[in-house]
């Protein structure tokens, strides 16, 4: 019963917002990532590699999975206008 309260809510508030649109006067930057970095983590309660990403527009993505990026992919930034 609990398990099927929680998936009706989750859809529920999932489902009341709208993803944001393109709109006129938006900034498209497409970057390229072109340097990965591997350092292990600096803490001791969060122990494992950390992988940084660095793109070619000098954006640093920090990440503990390593199958999320690659080098090569193109990372497409979108600045809404106010």
């Amino acid at each position: 019963m609990k398990l099927i309260f929680v998936i009706l809510t989750s859809l529920i508030l999932t489902s009341c917002f709208d993803l944001p649109k393109l709109e006129e006067g938006d900034t498209i930057k497409k970057c390229v990532i072109d340097t990965m970095i591997i350092t292990e983590s600096p803490s001791t309660l969060e122990y494992g590699k950390v992988y940084h990403y660095i793109t070619d527009c000098g954006y640093r993505i920090s990440t503990r999975r390593n199958t999320i990026y690659n080098v090569g992919d193109t990372i497409t930034y979108i600045y809404k206008k106010r």
